[in-house]
């Protein structure tokens, strides 16, 4: 099986980089793909949150459940 791995370096802090990616709700701000978040119960934060993550590439869409 093949193995891809992609990295970037990021000029900014580990906590600055977590506050702009913690927030679920917001990835739809910055991730190309995604159309919308919907969280699955009132947890939105932290270990255990799930949450269908709407997205569309071209004309193909897919719901992702994280």
């Amino acid at each position: 099986m093949a193995h891809i791995q992609v990295s970037i370096h990021l000029n900014a802090t580990p906590e600055h980089v977590w506050n702009v990616v913690e927030p679920v709700e917001n990835h739809v701000d910055w991730m190309a793909d995604a159309v919308a978040i919907r969280f699955l119960n009132e947890q939105t934060r932290g270990v255990g949150t799930e949450f269908f993550c709407d997205t569309k590439v071209g004309p193909i869409k897919l719901v992702d459940k994280m």
